[in-house]
């Protein structure tokens, strides 16, 4: 790291690290010690980055960034159902802000699919976790709503499955470039906007064939970056 913690933000990252280095690869763990202080108060910090912060409960305007996501999403849906995160990343942060909000109005529930799941125990009763990709045969009986918080590669399979089951959806994608074959493009050749676009028009023809609501397009309010946020109403 090259600025100097302050003793309590050291004390807190150390025993992060007792508890957590083995989960990471030696690259992953140089990534996390070079960005921790940097990304610290960017409202635009990598996912993996605001995690950790939620984890740490140090709470600076990164990790916000899920709370910012979860008040958007109660202006849109009522929370008090039943709900499968995608994505939900190492460690749940957001679905553990919406279980926590489940139990103060006494019902709802939330179910989190990812294979980067660090741990499998859920902090909350009305949580559970799920150590696997989240495909379109994975099954949605019961669910209300789906919702993916920068899903990444999983954003296609989120929507088509979410649609194909007659399921409201609430998808915030990100920034990178998920079109088939971008990965082996050079970064500066990649087109996230591009691929945005194919999957806003490929959203509206599924609901088409799927009828369930009209699509919306948000942006997260006060985020830097203009990423679109699609959901789907009534």
């Amino acid at each position: 790291m090259d600025k100097i913690m302050p003793p309590a933000l050291q004390k807190k990252f150390k025993a992060f690290a007792s508890k957590y280095r083995d989960c990471y690869t030696d690259e992953e763990w140089k990534y996390v010690e070079n960005y921790f202080l940097k990304n610290l108060n960017s409202r635009c910090a990598p996912s993996q980055m605001m995690q950790i912060y939620g984890k740490m409960d140090i709470h600076p305007s990164a990790a916000d960034f899920y709370r910012n996501q979860l008040e958007l999403i109660k202006e849109i849906y009522p929370i008090d159902c039943n709900i499968v995160e995608v994505g939900g990343g190492n460690f749940p942060i957001f679905a553990e802000e919406l279980a926590k909000e489940q139990l103060s109005l006494g019902k709802g529930t939330v179910t989190v699919y990812d294979p980067a799941l660090f741990e499998t125990t859920p902090k909350y009763p009305n949580m559970t976790l799920h150590k696997e990709a989240f495909t379109d045969q994975t099954p949605l009986t019961g669910a209300d709503l789906v919702i993916g918080i920068h899903p990444c590669k999983a954003t296609w399979v989120t929507l088509t499955n979410a649609i194909q089951s007659g399921k409201y959806f609430f998808v915030a994608m990100c920034g990178c470039d998920h079109t088939p074959g971008a990965e082996y493009l050079d970064y500066m050749d990649q087109s996230p906007a591009l691929f945005q676009e194919v999957t806003v028009e490929e959203t509206k023809r599924l609901l088409k064939e799927y009828p369930k609501g009209e699509l919306h397009i948000t942006r997260l309010k006060d985020y830097p970056m203009p990423y679109p946020v699609l959901y789907n109403k009534k």
